[in-house]
Formats: C-alpha cells, sequence, structure tokens
C-alpha cells in the first residue's frame, strides 16, 4: 500500500496532465487520465446540459475538441484540496484557461470548479468521475 504522500504526489501529476493536456488540447493525454473499463465513468462538462456517460462519450468528448476549441494558450490550476480515502480519492480545484476558438474572432477565457473522483486500479491511479461547473458571482 501506497504512502499517503505518494498517492498524493501521484495525483498531484494526474492533476498537472489534465492540466498541460487542456492547455496544449492533447487528446490522448486527456483521455490517459480515465479507466476506461470502469463501467460507470461520468464526466460533467459546464457547456452541456446533460453528462457524457461511458467510454466511448468520454473518448468521443475530447475527440471532438478541436471543433470548437483552435488552440490552447495557457490554462492554471488553483485552489487545489485533495483527499485520499484508501482506494478512493477526490480532487477539487479551480482553473483558468486561455485560448482561442473555432467561431469566435480574438482571444477566449473559461474559469471553472472541477471535482474528480479517482480510484486505484492496479496500483494506478485513474479517473471514474469528473464534474465542472462555472464559478458562482461571489
Amino acid at each position: 500500500m501506497a504512502s499517503v504522500d505518494t498517492d498524493r504526489q501521484q495525483l498531484m501529476a494526474l492533476l498537472e496532465q489534465y492540466r498541460a493536456g487542456f492547455e496544449a488540447l492533447d487528446v490522448a493525454r486527456l483521455q490517459a487520465l480515465w479507466d476506461r473499463e470502469y463501467p460507470h465513468l461520468v464526466y460533467v462538462p459546464q457547456e452541456r446540459a446533460k453528462p457524457v456517460q461511458g467510454w466511448v462519450g468520454i473518448a468521443k468528448y475530447y475527440d471532438g475538441l478541436r471543433d470548437h476549441l483552435a488552440k490552447g494558450a495557457r490554462m492554471s490550476l488553483a485552489d487545489v484540496w485533495l483527499d485520499v480515502m484508501g482506494e478512493t480519492a477526490f480532487a477539487f480545484l479551480t482553473y483558468h484557461y486561455e485560448g482561442a476558438r473555432v467561431d469566435i474572432e480574438g482571444p477566449y477565457a473559461n474559469d471553472g470548479r472541477v471535482s474528480f473522483v479517482f480510484h486505484r486500479k492496479a496500483g494506478t491511479w485513474k479517473a471514474i468521475h469528473y464534474h465542472e461547473s462555472a464559478p458562482g458571482p461571489v
């Protein structure tokens, strides 16, 4: 069993992979975060009314990123909280994204809040749940 410090380091590395993946619009890097075999995957992007469910849906969502994002320029994470509960872990963070959209001229920026649920599978942490929301007014 890994130590809590090792778990936190591995989870922070996954959050960095998430940040770098969106910054570079690297679909493979983003898809690699997930346990593709987990039967109840859920991905809730703030721009969609309904959640994306299952690996096929999540892969399709990531494959379509470049349909509306022309390029990434910068993504930063803040307010990171991690909690490890045995073989399950929870992460919360806020992000700021800057880039360009396909359908809008000029720079594009987006801020959000994210909750991840990870589980450990064969000694490796993988995402099984993602929820993104717009920041509140206060």
